[in-house]
């Protein structure tokens, strides 16, 4: 039985705890559980151990733990997928007890899918894809690898979306919409018509507004 790593010690990660609680206590899938971080200090809402992943390297092979991505930002948890797998380790999807995700539906590995959400028949969902609570994904939709679509988003059929995208809170995406890589849909935005890489998309019907040059979500 292996250990559980959660790549960020934030918010985020704290949710993912909770959502691997909820896992284990239907399936005794790992020993323990633990907290990876390089660049914050310790929380001091958490309760699990927390180690930089130097020192998971130096404790842990392959055969010994697993993976998580914490992290809210595309990009970062590209990068840190890429990390991760580059040293060897496997990373493991996390599906909440609640959903059901039919036959002929495909999981990523690392993708992370939070309670209540529904999907549908014929989807795929890509590596390390981040799936926020209560949303809807239509069938035969395609979420590209490491993309984040936030609470309430509701995919219609056949929707595509590139790797690294972020859909904010309650975006609705009509059917047959194509939305690229690197895309920023912003927060209750309507998505009638498709979206074109690396944009920043807003509005009621979303249009492009600037590029993502920067390539993140979250700017400080």
């Amino acid at each position: 039985m292996k250990i559980l790593a959660i790549y960020g010690h934030g918010g985020l990660g704290r949710e993912v705890s909770e959502l691997a609680r909820c896992i284990q206590e239907k399936e005794s899938r790992w020993q323990r559980t633990i907290f990876v971080d390089d660049l914050t200090q310790p929380n001091s809402l958490v309760d699990l151990d927390l180690l930089t992943f130097e020192e998971v390297q130096r404790k842990y092979s392959s055969d010994e733990i697993e993976f998580s991505i914490a992290v809210g930002e595309p990009a970062v948890r590209a990068d840190l997928f890429e990390r991760v797998s580059q040293r060897g380790y496997p990373l493991v999807a996390l599906i909440h007890p609640s959903v059901t995700v039919p036959r002929d539906t495909s999981i990523g590995a690392g993708a992370i899918i939070c309670q209540g959400c529904f999907i549908s028949c014929g989807v795929v969902v890509g590596r390390n894809v981040l799936l926020q609570p209560n949303l809807s994904v239509g069938h035969d939709c395609n979420i590209g690898d490491h993309s984040v679509l936030s609470t309430f988003v509701s995919l219609a059929g056949a929707c595509r979306v590139g790797a690294r995208s972020y859909l904010g809170m309650s975006v609705p995406v009509k059917e047959n919409t194509t939305i690229g890589d690197d895309v920023i849909v912003g927060m209750g935005s309507v998505v009638v018509r498709s979206i074109d890489s690396g944009v920043v998309a807003l509005g009621n019907p979303a249009r492009p507004m600037s590029v993502n040059d920067k390539k993140r979500v979250f700017q400080r």
